[in-house]
């Protein structure tokens, strides 16, 4: 019997990773230079973090899938709250990098340009991740039309439109589809509905409002999530009620405004003339982060308390950071910055590498035998998860990434010379 509640084993697993990203040939996966100076370049360590932590989480929902077909949150509550908090970080980061770039811009960014980014940095390796699940699903349901064949080709493609698809769904009647990728692809939807709707946040910028307005939408979220949970919250093995439905839409949108109010905030250096990069804010940080942890396993009940506190004192532990503090140094490990790196192939890839580890004969036995052939096994699959991402994020992601560029320079070109026929007639 596996013991999915032990909690030594996700810190072994953190540390067997960052002593794998440690090794020479990881090098491949530095940044192009030593870092620009910027207090936010701290954040380029705390990705590997993140996806790793998911990672983790989603190896304790494997354990379940294997043993009972269904894939579902499972009862571990650490793993659980790891993999919310990462989340939310990841969700919270997202909205603070494109609310910072409006506020360089003064919300009069190149439209066509960013979106051009967004598609080459995010599509090429999500065309990837999927085309291989494709082939999985191939394989499973014996290369056989299940399904009328046009019926398979627009499912093909709805979970080839980089997640724009809100859910993508089962391929060829194969139920399992996206326990393939572990499930990770709705997060993609809810980044590009973000994306989408910047031209019209971009408003509050231009006009001087930015500030207020983040502030005023984390203070609606939490208003709503207060009144959403006024009755109680989220009970296990319990049908939640409708309305709680709301604050889990309410607590995502959150997530996105943290994100924003703290690009506002350190916009108007509140955290420069804060000096949040001494040592001190650092110990602070990580405080906040123990509330959350302390606040959610104190109750498998997930209610008004918990959602409330999560946004709040993450986004301060996300302030101290893009502040400048790198929390005693560990977010300037090279290994932290190369994980980071790899972070997005770490995260698409992650069902892929449990299928092909799990697909070994005798693996899936061995690992149910008990905790530790257990830890091993998924240890050594976050290992090999690790060595792929370096090569993907070589070989797809950074050409990928370079080939946006290209085009995005060929646009911006092309807008000026368009620009300057104009003013000449």
């Amino acid at each position: 019997m596996v013991d999915t509640h032990s909690v030594w084993p996700y810190f072994a697993l953190m540390l067997a990773a960052f002593a794998l990203a440690s090794l020479p040939w990881f090098r491949a996966a530095d940044p192009a230079g030593r870092g620009s100076g910027r207090r936010t370049d701290t954040l380029d360590g705390l990705r590997g973090f993140l996806a790793l932590s998911v990672f983790a989480v989603h190896a304790i929902v494997h354990y379940d899938f294997l043993r009972t077909g269904v894939w579902k949150p499972s009862s571990a509550q650490f793993y659980n709250v790891a993999g919310v908090v990462s989340v939310a970080l990841f969700f919270m980061l997202t909205g603070f990098l494109f609310w910072n770039k409006l506020l360089k811009a003064g919300g009069r960014p190149g439209w066509k340009e960013l979106y051009i980014g967004r598609v080459f940095r995010l599509g090429p390796m999500y065309v990837a991740a999927v085309a291989t699940m494709i082939v999985i699903v191939a394989y499973r349901t014996g290369f056989e039309w299940r399904q009328p064949p046009l019926q398979v080709i627009a499912q093909a493609l709805a979970w080839l439109a980089l997640g724009i698809v809100p859910p993508p769904p089962a391929i060829n009647g194969y139920a399992d589809t996206g326990t393939i990728l572990a499930g990770v692809t709705w997060t993609l939807f809810f980044e590009w509905v973000f994306y989408f709707s910047l031209p019209l946040w971009a408003f509050f910028v231009r006009r001087g409002r930015h500030l207020a307005f983040s502030a005023g939408a984390v203070a609606a979220c939490l208003l709503v999530i207060l009144a959403a949970t006024w009755n109680g919250g989220f009970v296990p093995g319990t049908k939640p009620r409708p309305v709680l439905l709301l604050a889990v839409l309410a607590e995502l949108i959150g997530m996105i405004a943290t994100g924003m109010l703290v690009a506002s905030l350190l916009h108007e250096r509140i955290g420069e003339r804060l000096q949040l990069q001494r040592a001190k804010w650092g110990a602070l940080a990580l405080l906040a982060l123990a509330l959350v942890f302390a606040a959610m396993l104190s109750t498998r009940n997930i209610g008004m308390l918990q959602l409330l506190v999560l946004c709040p004192l993450t986004g301060l532990f996300l302030f101290v950071l893009c502040s400048g503090n790198n929390l005693f140094g560990v977010l300037a490990w090279p290994a932290s910055r190369r994980l980071s790196n790899m972070s997005y192939s770490i995260y698409l890839s992650q069902g892929l590498s449990m299928v092909a580890v799990f697909a070994i004969p005798g693996v899936k036995d061995y690992a149910l035998s008990g905790t530790v052939p257990f830890w091993i096994v998924n240890i050594a699959c976050a290992l090999a998860l690790c060595a792929a991402s370096l090569l993907t994020y070589r070989y797809i992601e950074e050409p990928g990434i370079r080939l946006g560029k290209r085009v995005s320079d060929r646009a911006r070109r092309k807008q000026g010379q368009t620009a300057a026929a104009a003013v000449a007639q």
